[in-house]
């Protein structure tokens, strides 16, 4: 039986010939996943023998690192705002950006605000603002139903209660009320911009998330002129952007009525967020 030490090796050197950067990390995390251990047990017991199937496992899951799947996809989970989201190949990667608009959020609503996700994806926004303000409740819609069982899967394991997510394709089946405020992270890249993704985000994340129109702008259009019916007066719209749609996304915005347009920026100092406040005319 190959030894803890002697599989590190191997897949470091697998990982790096098929040009994986990040070979040293990668390797280690599945073999933590496979065997069920934490990074120091991992370190500090290189000679213990494992199983061979155990092992297989582990050559199966290297494999499909090396054609280039997310790891995330791999071992079917993610961390995002300090918490543990399953993830499946039918929804985004959450990515750390993204906490910049759940953060946001958290500043800008009342703990007690009820509020609409379109596009819930893993359920990584919606799940964390119930779980981090501790009584914001969230409604969220997705066009895929795979989508809303991996959201409702989320929603039970972190936040131990059931969910408010269901199928509709943007606010097709959403009920006529009123909430405090809507998120979204749209499909903001430009369709001629998709192949030249890198080939772990285009060749396995699924397009109908990453799409959006011709310039990129579509679905924030969508949004924007359907969300006035949905939000109480003064509510908030908040949007996740690429780093070069944020005027582009405030003018949708401020040719909708919405006052108070701001741009937030990411920790690298790129803008990533841009939210508004329903007028009193719109």
């Amino acid at each position: 039986m190959p030894t803890i030490n002697q599989l590190r090796i191997m897949g470091r050197q697998a990982l790096k010939q098929a040009g994986i950067d990040s070979h040293i990390i990668d390797t280690d995390v599945l073999l933590m996943h496979v065997l069920n251990i934490d990074k120091n047990t991992l370190l500090i017991n290189p000679d213990t023998p494992v199983g061979d199937d155990n092992a297989k496992i582990f050559h199966e899951m290297l494999e499909r690192r090396r054609k280039k799947t997310p790891i995330q996809y791999i071992i079917g989970k993610c961390e995002f705002m300090s918490l543990e989201f399953a993830v499946t190949e039918n929804v985004l990667i959450p990515r750390p950006d993204t906490e910049i608009l759940v953060e946001t959020i958290l500043v800008k609503e009342a703990a007690s605000a009820h509020g609409l996700e379109i596009g819930i994806g893993s359920g990584c926004i919606s799940v964390s603002l119930e779980y981090h303000s501790g009584h914001i409740k969230m409604t969220g819609v997705d066009i895929c139903a795979k989508a809303i069982e991996t959201a409702g899967h989320n929603q039970l394991t972190i936040n131990s209660r059931p969910h408010n997510f269901f199928v509709s394709n943007l606010f097709e089946n959403v009920p006529r009320g009123t909430f405090c405020f809507i998120v979204s992270n749209p499909p903001y890249i430009c369709s001629a911009d998709i192949d030249g993704l890198e080939e772990n985000v285009k060749g396995f994340e699924p397009k109908i998330a990453l799409d959006g129109g011709v310039d990129g702008l579509e679905f924030y259009r969508k949004i924007v002129n359907q969300a006035p019916e949905y939000l109480s007066p003064r509510g908030r719209i908040y949007f996740e952007i690429g780093h070069d749609q944020a005027d582009a996304v405030a003018k949708i915005l401020d040719f909708a009525g919405f006052v108070n347009v701001k741009i937030v920026k990411d920790l690298a100092g790129r803008d990533r967020v841009v939210y508004g406040e329903r007028g009193r005319h719109v």
